[in-house]
């Protein structure tokens, strides 16, 4: 009996010697591999709709470089979908998480309807061999796509944050005056499915006191449209009267007749030429302003074209 113990004993010790002896000399993965998230998915796309999201590549334990590869499978809507980064990338070793970026693209005569698919991931060695003495484990994962093209056209966008530079104050050029220029920032994070930004920007100015309203402003250019599903930060190009100060704004931001987003901002408007930022060109003037310049000009040209054209045909009477 004593013998059997002494010698099950010594199994088990072997057994463990040899384990140990395994782990110090063979290169294994011990570590699993993932994806967060494991999906693809939009329900609110329609027809020219970009969408892009980032999928992450997650290792346990990242002792080796790996090359991950890339295959999809869209049979309802081949070449809608790519993979940013290409058909192959590298995972480092030491990096536990390496993004990748999906982009799908909507075709203008696509269906209205569900698709699915899928993107099978695959990885392996760098240098497709393995040392002498090494274990080879291929991981990979499944990232489902699930996508629903809809007849709708959906223009909604949240204001995730806002901001205000300072600002110099206008001045005064001969007969123009050239507004300041305030520049209001705001993080857009489009919720649509179509191209879309703030169709306004109004601002009340008040004194400190917040009490007297001085003035009345509203962004004078385009705001940059952020594509959908997409958060981006735009600016308001606004103009100013106002003489140096601080003042207190209350602000609005329109989608169309609808307020999306107000509060208030502190204005520090500054003696011109105090800072660097540059103000308003021609687009700040106001419109008799421009008119004062324009008019002239249309009328120097007309008058020049004119003169072109009775010289034109008095040289065609002499040559005849």
């Amino acid at each position: 009996m004593i013998q059997n113990a002494v010698k099950s004993l010594s199994i088990k010790t072997l057994i463990l010697g040899s384990f140990i002896l395994y782990a110090f000399t063979a290169e294994v993965v011990l570590a699993g591999f993932g994806v967060t998230p494991p999906h693809v998915r939009n329900t609110s796309m329609t027809r020219g709709t970009v969408y892009d999201q980032q999928i992450l590549l997650v290792r346990g334990n990242p002792t080796e470089s790996l090359k991950a590869s890339f295959s999809i499978s869209a049979p309802d809507f081949d070449g809608w979908v790519e993979i940013l980064e290409g058909d192959e990338i590298i995972l480092p070793r030491g990096e536990n998480k390496v993004p990748i970026n999906v982009r799908v693209r909507v075709p203008s005569d696509a269906e209205f309807k569900d698709y699915r698919g899928n993107i099978m991931i695959k990885t392996g060695p760098v240098d497709d061999s393995l040392s002498v003495g090494a274990v080879n484990i291929s991981l990979g994962a499944q990232v489902n796509i699930d996508l629903n093209v809809i007849d709708r056209v959906i223009k909604e966008f949240r204001v995730r944050r806002v901001g205000v530079s300072d600002l110099n104050e206008g001045r005064k050029l001969g007969w123009l005056y050239f507004p300041g220029k305030i520049n209001f920032k705001m993080m857009i994070e489009n919720t649509g499915n179509v191209d879309i930004s703030p169709s306004l920007v109004k601002f009340d100015i008040y004194d400190t006191s917040n009490r007297y309203l001085l003035e009345e402003t509203v962004n004078i250019r385009r705001i940059k449209r952020v594509q959908p599903f997409s958060t981006e930060e735009v600016v308001a190009e606004i103009p100013t009267r106002l003489p140096a100060g601080n003042y207190m704004a209350r602000f609005s931001i329109y989608n169309d007749e609808d307020i999306v987003h107000s509060g208030e901002v502190s204005l520090s408007i500054k003696p011109y030429g105090t800072l660097q930022t540059a103000g308003f060109g021609f687009f700040g003037l106001s419109i008799p302003h421009k008119i004062s310049i324009i008019l002239p000009m249309v009328s120097i040209l007309l008058l020049i074209s004119i003169i072109v054209f009775i010289r034109f045909n008095q040289r065609r009477r002499y040559s005849r």
